[in-house]
């Protein structure tokens, strides 16, 4: 897998996958998809969904989603859908003979009861279950991130309390421009 900090973590989601028994992780709209990929689907009415199995990744988003993704081929493959295809079909092929799946927190329950209704014997859990405790341990790139937040906050905090940023008389729409 690639040594990228997304490809770390699809191996240590991969690992707790086969801890755990699960088969397949479902993710859509909320925060373990842009954890694991990079991509954060827009909530829409449209299916987004990761499909990761023991060995294989497939991203399913609608066409109009499609340039929006920083698509690493190494990790994970792209499958756009178009309006006349039926994107749960879709995510459905994909998960082969697996059947014990988790699924992301946020999914919209309309996308796991139409993938009920097209895999027989489909048992689910909540994501988190795998990813909570993942994402708890942050990895060095998150570590870095926060680290440039932090820095970013304090040098904001510091020029707040040096008055170069003039609060008095000002709503917070000007000060934030």
């Amino acid at each position: 897998m690639s040594q990228t900090p997304f490809g770390t973590r699809f191996d240590r989601v991969r690992a707790a996958m086969s801890g755990r028994g699960t088969e397949a992780l479902l993710l859509s709209v909320g925060a373990d998809l842009p954890w694991l990929c990079g991509y954060e689907a827009m909530p829409l009415e449209r299916l987004t969904m990761l499909v990761l199995t023991a060995d294989a990744a497939t991203l399913v988003v609608p066409r109009l989603e499609a340039p929006r993704v920083a698509h690493d081929p190494a990790l994970f493959d792209l499958r756009p859908w178009d309006e006349l295809e039926d994107p749960l079909e879709l995510v459905a092929s994909l998960l082969g003979p697996a059947r014990r799946v988790a699924v992301g927190d946020r999914t919209w329950a309309r996308f796991l009861i139409g993938l009920q209704h097209r895999v027989d014997g489909l048992t689910s859990e909540p994501a988190s279950v795998l990813t909570g405790p993942l994402r708890e341990i942050k990895d060095p790139h998150e570590i870095a991130v926060l680290h440039r937040a932090g820095a970013a906050v304090d040098r904001i905090a510091a020029a707040l309390h040096d008055g170069e940023i003039p609060l008095v008389g000002r709503t917070e729409a000007e000060v934030s421009a």
